[in-house]
């Protein structure tokens, strides 16, 4: 069983995919794998080293404050590097997933249906926060509320995210609750149900 997780910019996503990993689930990051792409691999780092100049290589791959001061704000050049990275982060996503052995895979990919990836999973989860929290989490990761609508503009809102996915995991009561609807979801998937009860091929 395959599982995407997604939701707005600081909405507790990467924390929801860490428990189900707690819980024996294999899980995977995109950012993880951009990572491991930017100071790595060796088609990634010379791609957008040609395109974004030298200025933002690192002493170990590419630099991503770096990187990040050149396509911020700039929707071409941040177009360009998505072009760059999605296709390689897809398929080392794909790589794993054929490589597992677990009984639920779960990948954090937050760009999942902007970038047509949900058909490529048995079940897709949003995860939902309320603003005032989410600010006050971006907040302590130093970023303004530029920088969030920023990083907004080229996402789905999360109530769109929420009315695509076959689950909605809501943040907003603290880690316990959280923690309840990751065991709840890892038991529903595990058992092959599908959100209104039935089986899943």
């Amino acid at each position: 069983m395959t599982v995407a997780v997604t939701g707005p910019y600081a909405s507790g996503k990467s924390t929801f995919v860490e428990m189900l990993g707690q819980l024996g689930a294999e899980t995977v990051s995109a950012d993880e794998i951009v990572h491991h792409l930017l100071t790595e691999n060796d088609e990634a780092i010379s791609r957008v080293t040609e395109r974004f100049g030298e200025e933002v290589r690192g002493r170990r791959g590419i630099d991503r404050k770096a990187l990040g001061r050149v396509v911020f704000g700039d929707p071409e050049a941040l177009r360009d590097l998505e072009d760059i990275l999605h296709p390689l982060v897809r398929r080392e996503t794909d790589r794993r997933i054929a490589a597992s052995e677990a009984r639920v895979f779960v990948a954090e990919i937050p760009l999942l249906f902007e970038g047509g990836r949900s058909g490529a999973f048995d079940q897709t989860v949003a995860v939902t926060v309320p603003d005032g929290r989410r600010l006050g989490w971006v907040e302590e990761r130093g970023q303004d509320e530029a920088a969030l609508r920023a990083i907004e503009a080229r996402q789905l809102s999360g109530d769109e995210k929420a009315r695509l996915a076959d689950v909605v995991v809501e943040n907003d009561a603290g880690l316990d609750k959280l923690r309840r609807q990751a065991e709840d979801l890892l038991e529903q998937v595990s058992g092959g149900r599908g959100p209104d009860g039935g089986r899943r091929g």
